[in-house]
């Protein structure tokens, strides 16, 4: 029986001689054609001989241009998945950012120089251990599945056997006790935030930013901050109709270059919905209408979008010193999704968020372009009206 062929691409036992009086260190191998070929290096020495031939049989068999292999490191197949792969995916711009920023701030600068064939699953398994007490358990959770796809990546580029990441133990957060808004609450909020925009600001000028109006246009639609302050009269108001609505198809996000711009699309896809609006936001949206200067429902004050974290700023001073301080918009959300659960049942909350039915469930309640049902709007109403 003839000797077996050596595998692809790997060479046989290296042979030290003498050729020509010189210290030769000779092999075979096998191409990446298939082909076995002979090899030989020479040197000072015969340890020098075989140094130069192994590091040009390396030399030979290292893949072409950018190929994956065990040897690769994690910041090239990090560097590579962002380059090959993260654009094929229809992600919103914000979380292309968000991928990106945790792959080359927590995975190239925690593992970037390991190799591929030095990640086993106790390796990994430390790694995100390490993520998860310096980054919180969101980083964590997010940094495990960018492992389980670029790894699952360098499985299909021919680098890796298995992916070491789906071994790895799963991050389980921390459920924070929830504590859902009553309808009361949200009066005692809208009344603080109404008495911070009739109030002045520290200079004694009038408040241009009206935040009570978009904490209305939370309670009354469950909308995000970013879709709410993306809306423009134009495109996304009408309130002529029959049953006023307002279209949620787009979201802001901020641009490279560190501006604003309008996403043509909200968060996800199922995210784009028509919500109908209950008579008081009718009310509150044609006062803004005719008061406006500017096509941009909820604007700066120079008219132009509003920043999420100025307004949040905005937010956070006016109920600082109130029982209401932990509040966010969307605890607001949570409670637009809770009381539509508990009136018109699960669905009916999923569709007015834009959600699916089991993310409201899960994260909110304690497709053709989807339609907030009509009994939504009768309602929201109840948070506009004491009593």
């Amino acid at each position: 029986m003839g000797r077996p062929p050596l595998e692809l691409e790997t060479w046989g036992k290296i042979r030290r001689t003498t050729i020509d009086g010189k210290p030769t260190a000779v092999c075979r191998y096998r191409d990446s054609d298939g082909v076995t070929r002979s090899m030989q290096r020479q040197g000072r020495t015969p340890a020098e001989a075989e140094r130069n031939l192994i590091k040009a049989l390396k030399k030979r068999l290292a893949p072409a241009g950018e190929d994956l292999t065990r040897e690769s490191t994690m910041r090239q197949l990090g560097a590579k998945w962002l380059a090959d792969e993260l654009p094929q995916r229809d992600l919103a711009t914000q979380s292309v950012r968000r991928y990106t920023d945790l792959m080359n701030r927590i995975i190239v600068g925690g593992i970037g120089d390991v190799r591929l064939g030095e990640l086993t699953v106790p390796r990994v398994d430390r790694f995100l251990a390490k993520v998860k007490d310096h980054n919180g358990e969101a980083a964590a959770a997010t940094v495990r599945t960018l492992l389980l796809q670029t790894l699952g990546y360098a499985v299909r580029q021919g680098a890796l056997e298995r992916n070491p990441a789906e071994a790895a133990r799963t991050i389980r957060r921390q459920k924070k006790a929830e504590v859902a808004l009553s309808v009361e609450d949200i009066w005692n909020i809208r009344d603080l935030l109404r008495a911070r925009d009739e109030g002045r600001d520290k200079q004694g000028r009038r408040r241009y930013t009206r935040i009570a109006d978009v904490a209305d246009m939370y309670i009354g639609t469950g909308a995000r901050t970013n879709e709410v302050l993306a809306l423009q009269f134009e495109e996304n108001v009408f309130l002529a109709g029959a049953v006023p609505f307002v279209r949620l198809d787009r979201t802001l996000i901020e641009r490279d270059d560190g501006k604003l711009d309008v996403q043509a699309k909200p968060k996800t896809d199922s995210s784009i919905r028509d919500a109908k609006l209950p008579p008081f936001l009718v009310d509150m949206l044609m006062r803004r209408r005719v008061e406006s200067d500017s096509g941009i429902v909820f604007p700066s004050s120079t008219g132009t979008y509003q920043w999420d974290n100025n307004l949040m700023r905005q937010w956070r001073d006016a109920l600082r010193d109130s029982p209401y301080g932990w509040v966010t918009p969307t605890k607001f959300r949570k409670a637009v999704a809770t009381l539509l659960a508990d009136e018109v049942g699960t669905k009916a909350a999923a569709d007015q968020l834009g959600n699916s039915e089991e993310v409201a469930e899960k994260h909110y309640v304690k497709r053709a372009r989807r339609q907030g049902p009509d009994a939504a709007r009768e309602v929201l109403e109840t948070f506009f009206h004491r009593g």
